[in-house]
């Protein structure tokens, strides 16, 4: 575990000092974090039946017309509790896309930049074992991915407390599904991405190529992700504790067949 951890420290103070893998880390996240806080924005100047017509036009083209349908039949009151669930349902996923980007950004560098500027192979031929490297690696990817998608939703978060929005709470984390969304389910999707990453690395040759392969895998997993939860939420209120487990499992799998393929002869041999 030691060793691991030399291996992050490492790593961090590596991608620290690059500015091309920096500036994604912060740009992407605050992006991210403006555009949500202006819609926020605009809905808590506009009246409940207008932002009713807007998220019922949205959630049609996510999940179809009949729970579009479904909604437009409701009370007024039912009807804002609902646009609260479909904002929560739209707004929550976009900051694990930005989780999936991030980590895809780090994790290609951590594990094939290393081939293309030839510091692999010195790594491997120290007395660190091959899942220790892993571990290092991943977390790597992991730690700085969730801490650029917290500081999004930490601009975010401002964005809200000042907006007075109706449909958001004042304080962002203090709704248990926004707490879950990104204190839980942020990392695990760091994971989910890391441990892709660490399965591309040993067929991919450059950086580009792994990070692009990469993206073509775990981006449409996540966009998935979204009606998906739109759907969990006018069906459960447990929608997010459920997507948390379902994640834990995947990762599970995930990490487990990086474990397999991730070996030194793959590494040095570029997946030969």
């Amino acid at each position: 575990m030691n060793r691991a951890l030399i291996v992050t420290r490492r790593e961090v103070t590596e991608v620290m000092r690059d500015v091309n893998l920096v500036a994604p880390m912060l740009m992407l996240p605050t992006l991210m974090a403006v555009v949500s806080g202006l819609a926020v924005f605009s809905t808590a100047t506009t009246q409940t039946g207008t932002v009713g017509v807007i998220m019922t036009t949205i959630a049609t083209e996510q999940v179809g017309t009949r729970v579009a349908n479904q909604f437009l039949g409701l009370s007024a009151e039912a009807q804002e509790a609902a646009v609260q669930k479909v904002i929560k349902a739209l707004l929550i996923p976009m900051f694990w896309i930005v989780t999936v980007g991030l980590t895809a950004t780090v994790s290609a560098d951590s594990f094939v930049g290393e081939k293309e500027r030839g510091t692999l192979e010195p790594l491997l031929a120290t007395p660190i074992r091959v899942g220790e490297l892993l571990f290092g690696k991943m977390l790597t990817a992991v730690v700085l991915a969730v801490l650029g998608t917290w500081f999004g939703v930490a601009i975010f978060a401002t964005l809200v407390w000042q907006s007075n929005t109706p449909y958001l709470p004042k304080f962002l984390l203090a709704d248990p599904d926004w707490a879950i969304a990104i204190l839980v389910i942020v990392p695990l999707c760091a994971t989910m991405s890391g441990a892709i990453s660490a399965i591309i690395s040993t067929r991919a040759s450059t950086y580009r190529s792994a990070y692009q392969l990469n993206g073509l895998v775990v981006l449409p997993i996540v966009a998935m992700l979204i009606p998906q939860t739109m759907l969990l939420y006018f069906m459960t209120p447990r929608a997010l504790p459920i997507l948390a487990i379902g994640f834990i499992m995947l990762d599970v799998l995930l990490v487990q067949a990086a474990m397999h393929v991730f070996d030194r002869e793959r590494l040095i041999g570029g997946g030969r």
